[in-house]
């Protein structure tokens, strides 16, 4: 059974729905991108129960991406440290 739901592009970016959708699990998930929003075509065996799991990765996939966002600078901080560190040492030892 194929049910349409609105999504509002303002709670949720287009790349978190994507990834969403590519691991919809039972359920085959389209989106199409419209005016004032995401529709998103779910088809399977319970559309709302489906769509709900798919809300749920998204909310999932958002917070990941908003996490890396936040985070980007602090963990490359940590990276380059970690590098220089591991360089400092290895030109001690053949000093």
């Amino acid at each position: 059974m194929k049910k349409e739901f609105k999504v509002d592009l303002a709670l949720y970016s287009e790349e978190a729905l994507g990834l969403a959708a590519n691991v919809a699990g039972n359920a085959r998930v389209a989106l199409k991108k419209g005016r004032g929003g995401l529709a998103v075509e779910v088809e399977a065996g319970e559309p709302e129960a489906a769509f709900r799991d798919f809300m749920n990765e998204a909310l999932n996939q958002q917070c990941r991406i908003d996490l890396v966002k936040k985070n980007f600078k602090t963990s490359q901080l940590i990276l380059a440290n970690a590098l220089v560190s591991a360089l400092g040492q290895k030109n001690s030892r053949e000093g």
